[in-house]
């Protein structure tokens, strides 16, 4: 499968990467918490056949403009991705997304649910906001100290094993760990912004398909306490457990998430951008 990287553009103080055709059905991509839009390079060329493919560098990523405060609310970032969508004239969306990209991506579809037509979520996260409150300020505060201690490269390099299955290709692993575009605020407001939403809640009250595709060895969100109760709360909810991956279905097995995406597309087709 091809590995392509567009160039960054940049649209409503967000930079991000497109690939296809402007007058197709729109795609957004949101990357988890430690990526860029550079994540989705498996993504861009095969999916940019069919689809406008946009996937933005979160607020405070890459060269997006961060948010204000020290801990957004998942609503703000929402707001961020309708202004990059009405900047590029585009009406009505399929979302795809990874791990923290799910609490973007369910807070966009419940505050402008005539805007999404389906979701598509890999190795997703239900966020912290459900957990006890010492347990969800614990979770947060490790995650912002232990991106201020190491710094992004550091943490990257730690991270990279535990992020996908074992004998992952040399060439993933590679792409991990670069940390390019991660910066330490942005990674921590997104931190904070874990610890105030409950995926399973918001996801319980969408209309649209919402396709989970899980790896079936991914311990950073695992599938019991996360994609299970995710698919299940949704109203039109499907689960695709992979065999042999982790927590990056759209990297690891590219072609599995790519599939699901034309899927929910035939499912609940977009409307042209």
């Amino acid at each position: 499968m091809a590995d392509t990287l567009p160039e960054t553009r940049t649209a409503a103080g967000i930079s991000y990467r497109e690939s296809g055709r402007a007058g197709a059905p729109a795609l957004a991509l949101l990357h988890g918490i430690g990526s860029t839009s550079a994540g989705w390079r498996l993504q861009f060329a095969p999916l940019g056949e069919r689809f406008r493919v946009v996937a933005w560098d979160a607020p405070g990523y890459g060269r997006s403009t961060p948010l204000p405060g020290e801990a957004p609310e998942p609503a703000a970032y929402a707001r961020a991705l309708a202004g990059l969508l009405d900047a590029l004239g585009i009406a009505r969306v399929l979302i795809g997304s990874n791990s923290w990209g799910t609490a973007t991506a369910v807070a966009f579809a419940r505050l402008h649910p005539q805007r999404v037509s389906a979701l598509v979520l890999g190795g997703p996260t239900v966020g912290f906001a459900g957990l006890p409150a010492a347990e969800r300020e614990r979770r947060v505060a490790e995650r912002v100290e232990r991106i201020r201690a190491l710094g992004p490269e550091r943490m990257r390099e730690q991270d990279s094993a535990r992020l996908v299955a074992p004998g992952a290709r040399p060439e993933l692993l590679g792409w991990i760990r670069g940390a390019a575009g991660l910066s330490v605020e942005g990674y921590a407001q997104a931190a904070r912004m874990l610890g105030r939403i409950d995926c399973v809640r918001e996801i319980a009250a969408l209309e649209c398909p919402v396709i989970v595709v899980s790896g079936e060895k991914d311990v950073v969100t695992p599938p019991e306490a996360n994609s299970r109760p995710l698919a299940a709360a949704a109203r039109h909810g499907e689960l695709e457990m992979v065999p042999g991956c982790g927590h990056l279905p759209h990297l690891e097995h590219p072609e599995r998430f790519n599939a699901a995406v034309l899927r929910a597309a035939a499912r609940a087709p977009v409307a042209a951008a």
